[in-house]
């Protein structure tokens, strides 16, 4: 039941999207005649809001501007290009002239003018209107550029008289390719508004499928397909934006016109390769890799020619290239109807969306060529085989969801004859673990604190150091290092004995720890009788006071030293450097600096500090 929904979804998608195709010609009117340069628009009626297209037979006048004083005057078909219907060279210039009869005064007309090979100027009753590009006599005086564009004048009699000066010396074909229509103004606006809505409702969606399967393939890198998709999805939108109204020009107006060439034909040379392997990864038992490794090799090669050669030379590849496709168009028809009949997963949808997507190509290949008169419509016929695949990637996520659900609930029924095995021996597996946690909790503390001092030792300090450099660096805030070292220890203990030295030592860390942790700061043994310790936010000022505090704190504590050579009682030697770190600085240096002090302290007579800045020299305190 689902998937007769999801089927009728899809068709409903399909329907609404030829509708919308369907609208943006429904209100031409083409019951008119144009001919010898020629059409009358009386019979007209300007409140039904009809388009009219402008084709038949326009005044052509080769290689002239002034067509007022010139008998050179012949007829061409509109839309063609003038070396196809008249046999001219591609490159030149020429004038097209058309008289519009029966306009009523007063009333505001409207033009749509479609991309022209390669560079036009629009003339209405001697007015200038409207131009693209640069229309000159040589290909050093021309400047190509596509623009598609509105044009809106006001009748002041009941004739208009249309001049349209064109130049071609960089494309292979010159003139008018494609249909000019006429309306009111409010008439062609708004077909305007409808095909940009369309195009830029189909880009949105295929740009947003494009960037959802480029992350799942980024999410699961053996998803090729996905990769293949988004690609394809991609390559549409530069196709949607380079053909028609070209809408790359709006986002990019200096975008070179070359450029918008090279781009409308790489999206058409690999856009239908990438198809095909979409196509050979959904049925690869019927799809041979082979032709599709050959079909990718050779429009490959053609995308090399368009990139590396001028538009001169790259486009007169589309020809062979379009035969090409015809075949693959063929040889796929074959093989999706070989899926058909043995009714593989997907194939029936897959069939007429691709049924659509080759009538698409084949009326655009019918077009380029003039064959047939209409627009390059192979995006929709693109969009539309995407969202077939698209429909195709969510009945089989659905079907494995669905298995899923399914094993889910067998695995459910299974487990619930488990399940008191199961709790009992998690219960046993809970009291494990805290026990272990505790265990490991204890250890961890043991290896942090020296354990005759009981105080931190080396590890922690190095860990706790760490992460105030870290703070340091990230707030732009001073650290400072700060080393300890008793007198003339060796001579206590040789004198004292190794006891009274080990209380002599718990009862100086005690101190010195107290007395940093009221600056916010931990003291560390080092190992010996030599201590550290790491302060934040602390400068040569903060750490004045603190040596000083730490220095006269030991020496109250009078313990008595009677080997010292500087003092009768217990005495400590400072060594503290600090610094405001960047990303570049290392901590590393921090700590060999305040040792360095430490070394000048002992050196200069002991029972004093020395604090330098990591980027100055040391000063002694007391001075």
């Amino acid at each position: 039941m689902l998937m007769k929904h999801n089927r009728i979804s899809l068709f409903l998608i399909l329907i609404l999207m030829l509708a919308a195709g369907c609208e943006m010609k429904s209100n031409d009117f083409s019951r008119l005649n144009l001919e010898e340069g020629q059409i009358d628009v009386s019979s007209w009626k300007v409140e039904h809001d009809e388009i009219i297209p402008l084709n038949g037979l326009w005044e052509f006048y080769w290689k002239e501007h002034d067509v007022h004083n010139t008998t050179k005057k012949v007829y061409i078909k509109v839309p063609s290009t003038w070396n196809k219907e008249k046999g001219l060279p591609g490159k030149g210039y020429a004038t097209y002239r058309l008289v519009i009869r029966g306009l009523k005064e007063n009333v505001r007309y409207g033009m749509m003018l479609p991309s022209m090979s390669t560079a036009y100027e629009l003339i209405v009753n001697g007015q200038a209107l409207a131009s693209s590009g640069q229309v000159g006599k040589s290909e050093n005086t021309t400047k190509p550029l596509y623009t598609p564009q509105e044009v809106f004048f006001t009748s002041e009699g009941h004739e208009a008289e249309i001049l349209i000066h064109i130049a071609n010396f960089h494309y292979r074909d010159g003139g008018i390719w494609e249909t000019i229509s006429f309306g009111t103004e409010e008439t062609i606006r708004e077909k305007g508004y409808k095909k940009l809505a369309f195009k830029s409702t189909i880009f949105g969606c295929l740009l947003l499928s494009g960037l959802y399967h480029l992350i799942l393939y980024m999410q699961r890198r053996k998803n090729i397909s996905a990769l293949m998709f988004s690609i394809v999805c991609f390559i549409v939108c530069i196709r949607i934006i380079t053909t028609d109204e070209i809408l790359l020009i709006d986002f990019v107006p200096s975008i070179p016109w070359s450029l918008i060439v090279k781009l409308e034909y790489l999206s058409f040379y690999t856009s239908l390769p990438l198809f095909c392997w979409v196509l050979y990864s959904l049925f690869p038992d019927y799809f041979s890799k082979r032709y599709v490794s050959i079909f990718t090799l050779v429009s490959g090669l053609m995308s090399l020619v368009v990139i590396f050669t001028p538009t001169a030379i790259f486009t007169h590849t589309s020809l062979y290239y379009q035969v090409m496709a015809l075949g693959t168009i063929l040889y796929v028809s074959i093989t999706l109807i070989r899926t058909l009949l043995n009714k593989q997963e997907g194939s029936l949808i897959l069939n007429l969306c691709t049924v659509f997507l080759s009538l698409t190509v084949i009326n655009d290949i019918l077009s380029v060529n003039g064959i047939i008169q209409s627009i390059q419509i192979s995006y929709l016929g693109l969009a539309v085989f995407i969202f077939s695949q698209a429909y195709i990637i969510a009945n089989r996520s659905s079907k494995a969801f669905n298995e899923m659900e399914r094993m889910t609930e067998e695995l459910a029924l299974l487990n619930q004859t488990l399940e008191e095995k199961v709790k009992e021996r998690t219960r046993s597996l809970v009291s494990s673990r805290d026990d272990l946690q505790v265990a490991n909790e204890q250890l961890k503390k043991l290896s942090y604190v020296d354990q005759l001092t009981k105080i931190s030792n080396r590890r922690c300090f190095e860990e706790r150091y760490k992460e105030l450099w870290r703070t340091a660096c990230t707030e732009r805030q001073p650290i400072a290092v700060m080393y300890f070292d008793i007198d003339y220890f060796k001579l206590y203990n040789d004198q004292y004995g190794h006891e009274a030295g080990d209380e002599c030592l718990k009862l100086v860390a005690k101190t010195l720890d107290e007395t940093i942790q009221s600056f916010g700061g931990n003291v560390s043994r080092m190992g010996g009788e030599e201590f550290i310790a790491a302060l934040l936010d602390q400068s040569e000022d903060g750490l004045e006071e603190i040596c000083e505090r730490c220095k006269s704190t030991i020496e109250g504590l009078n313990i008595p030293h009677e080997d010292s050579l500087i003092s009768e009682r217990i005495t400590v030697s400072i060594g503290a450097a600090w610094v405001v770190p960047d990303e570049d600085e290392k901590g590393r240096k921090l700590i060999q600096a305040a040792d360095e002090c430490l070394y000048e302290a002992k050196e200069n007579g002991r029972n004093r500090f020395y604090i330098k800045d990591l980027h100055s020299r040391a000063v002694e305190y007391p001075a």
